[in-house]
């Protein structure tokens, strides 16, 4: 709900990008233990959260950033800012026809092949733009490991030698 509801605002103002960006921002210092313990502790009253925050964001993320995370905190939603910031994004990604995608391997992909498997994976996902987030695993001997909303394709060495040791043990 506050997901969508900041997302339509950034889209009426034409900010998607800069609220994203001040949202992500954040969240990365929501990673932190003792801002998230300050942030969402129900001890620390409310208005010590916005004067603070008011302070920290001022200048630095857009109005809409700042006027948000002040109702967050206004309503008790604190707990809730890690995701609502990761709904954001996936509300953002289904208006803009965006996908994410995983890919581990077992050896080093050059370009050529990751814009290959990009291509592959946009005609498989129904010719949406992939976000490809690659990551070379040489523990994974060789092959491949592909996720893909909630497909997953594991076609890795290891995987194959694990198979092949359980049907062995039979």
């Amino acid at each position: 709900m506050y997901a969508v509801a900041l997302y339509e605002t950034a889209r009426e103002r034409g900010v998607i990008g800069d609220v994203q960006q001040g949202l992500e921002a954040i969240y990365e210092a929501y990673s932190d233990k003792t801002f998230r313990n300050f942030f969402t502790s129900p001890r620390v009253p409310r208005a010590v959260k916005i004067k603070a925050m008011d302070e920290a964001l001022g200048g630095k993320a857009c109005a809409e950033v700042v006027n948000f995370v002040k109702v967050v905190i206004q309503k008790g939603r604190e707990p809730q800012f890690d995701n609502i910031v990761q709904s954001f994004g996936m509300y953002r990604d289904q208006a803009e026809n965006r996908v994410h995608a995983w890919v581990e391997s077992g050896s080093e992909f050059n370009q050529a092949e990751l814009d290959s498997l990009k291509q592959q994976l946009s005609a498989a996902s129904g010719g949406k733009e992939i976000v490809l987030h690659y990551d070379n695993k040489p523990e994974l001997l060789g092959g491949a490991r592909v996720r893909l909303g909630d497909k997953l394709i594991d076609n890795t060495l290891r995987t194959r030698l694990n198979h092949l040791a359980m049907a062995l043990e039979k």
